[in-house]
Formats: structure tokens, sequence, C-alpha cells
């Protein structure tokens, strides 16, 4: 364990005189990036002048050899820190970040930057602060191609994002916003009691149950009152059960559950940045439950943006 070895090393440090103990270059800036011949560091490195965001191609983005109080060398590595993002992915069902990456290869990243500089940030509210990028070709074990971490922003498809045409672009604004602002969303105290009128609306269809994260099969005429569902009718989609609760969709990636709260954020989030309100209220108008929650997180959406 490093961190308690450094705590130690500090204690130990004030006994010992400078040549018993010494962290070369301690204090190194590892989201300072530096000009290479390399042209996918060259290209990270422009990127880095122009938008002051590092971008990186592995998570472990450093290393460096140190010297313990005993005298032992040892490497230290310098990882990203991706854990404890609550909304930081799609499903948000989980605050841990457990997955490994598929790294792009080297001769996708010039070209993915220059999209990244060009189209995407542009498109990005300069408040909106991201510490740094870690470009990928994707999550293992996810679907998401987007994750905001503790210091990094995730983004996969690292291939694929030179070819982005204007509509793929505003998907992934949407995404990305989606995952920052859902997350200042329910974090904010400021919120609380209108998130506690946005859930109400599901939660009150059925009083025996929590509607959240509750598996799809029991949205139906058997359980709730109301509920047009025949249990048995297979042609019946979780969305369209999920559409009648209030809710945008169930929980990705599996589609067996209604969303978690924080998911159910994250998608009326995302359709935030993807519709004008004359379009959501067109393509939702039939489902008074969406429009109700609708009508109460986009004021707060509002006002996260200013």
């Amino acid at each position: 364990m490093i961190l308690p070895l450094l705590g130690l090393g500090a204690a130990f440090i004030t006994a010992c005189s400078e040549e018993e103990t010494t962290f070369t270059d301690y204090e190194k800036d590892w989201f300072k990036l530096e000009d290479s011949s390399d042209p996918a560091q060259h290209a990270a490195y422009e990127f880095y002048k122009q938008y002051k965001i590092p971008v990186f191609f592995n998570d472990t983005i450093g290393t460096q050899q140190r010297v313990d109080v005993f005298g032992h060398e040892f490497t230290y590595y310098k990882t990203l820190m991706l854990n404890a993002a609550m909304g930081g992915g799609q499903s948000s069902s989980v605050d841990g970040f457990r997955n490994t990456f598929i790294y792009a290869d080297s001769s996708v990243l010039p070209d993915a930057i220059r999209y990244l500089s060009t189209q995407l940030m542009p498109t990005i509210p300069s408040f909106l602060h991201i510490h740094s990028i870690l470009l990928v070709e994707g999550i293992n074990n996810s679907s998401d191609d987007v994750y905001v971490g503790m210091n990094t922003l995730v983004i996969t498809k690292a291939s694929q994002l030179a070819r982005y045409q204007a509509d793929q672009t505003k998907k992934l604004r949407a995404v990305i916003l989606r995952s920052y602002i859902g997350k200042k969303l329910t974090s904010d105290i400021t919120y609380e009691e209108g998130l506690k009128r946005f859930y109400g609306v599901s939660r009150a269809i059925y009083d025996a149950h929590d509607v959240y994260n509750y598996s799809t099969w029991y949205f139906n005429a058997n359980n709730m009152s109301g509920c047009p569902f025949d249990p048995y009718d297979w042609s019946v989609q979780a969305k369209d059960k999920m559409l009648w609760a209030g809710f945008l969709d169930a929980a990705p990636p599996y589609y067996n559950m209604s969303p978690t709260e924080q998911a159910d954020v994250n998608m009326f989030t995302e359709a935030y940045f993807t519709y004008t309100d004359e379009e959501f209220r067109g393509l939702y108008g039939a489902y008074p439950r969406v429009i109700e929650k609708w009508t109460i997180i986009k004021p707060m959406l509002d006002d996260c943006m200013n």
C-alpha cells in the first residue's frame, strides 16, 4: 500500500537526514503534458495547449522510481482516479469503477484528438471543468460511451470519432453533459426537494414496493392500479411499461429492471441536451407521468446551466 507507507515516511523523515530517504521529483505535475515527436502525443500536446486539458491513452499516466524510508527502491505508478463517480455511467447502479479498458491503436489517436478539438469541445460549455480525458476504444463489460471518474472523462470509440457526423456529435455531447450535470443535480442539496417531487411521480403508482430498481415483470395490471398491461402479454416491451410509469426507459444494460434514481435523472438529463422542450413534448406527450416529471426537472436543469 503506497499511501500508508508515505504516511510512515513523513514521520520517519523528521528523525532522519535527507540523505537517508529521497523522493526524486516528488511534486511532479502528472497532468502537465510536454511535446513529443510521437504523432499521438504531439496531438495531445496541441490539444492541451488549446484547452488546458491533458489527453491520455492509458489509465496509468506515468511511473517514477522512488526510495522508501527503509532505503528500498520501488516503482510508483500514477493512475487516473476512476472510482466514486456516482452518476458517471448511464446505469449508475454502483459508484465504484471495476471495469478495464480496450486501449486504442495509436494510429487512430491523432485524428480522434483533432475531432475532439474541432468538433466536440467547441460545443461544451466553458464552465464545465474537465480535469483530463482518457481516450480509449472501449470499456470492458460496459456499453457506456462515456464515463466520468474523479479526475478524468473517459471517451470511447477512438477509432470511430473522426468519422462522426453532426448527429453523432450531438449525441456524444448530450452523454458527456448528462454525466456531469446529472451528477451535479443529485449531489447538490439545492435540488433535493425538487428531486423528491420528481421521483414521487413514479413512486405514486405503487405503494407496496419502491418502483425504482424494481423488476419490470411487476409493472402490470395485477400489481398496479390503472396499469393497462397484462403480465402474460409477452409482446409488451419493458420500455412501454417504463413510459407508462414515467420513466424514459428501463435500466441499462439488461433492461429487466426499472432505473435507479440516478439513472432516471441521467435519462431525463440526456434528453434535456438532446431535444428542445417542444421536441420532447412531441415525443412523449402521450405519457402524462413523463411530461409531469419533465416539467419538474427541466427548470432545475436550466438552473444548473446558468
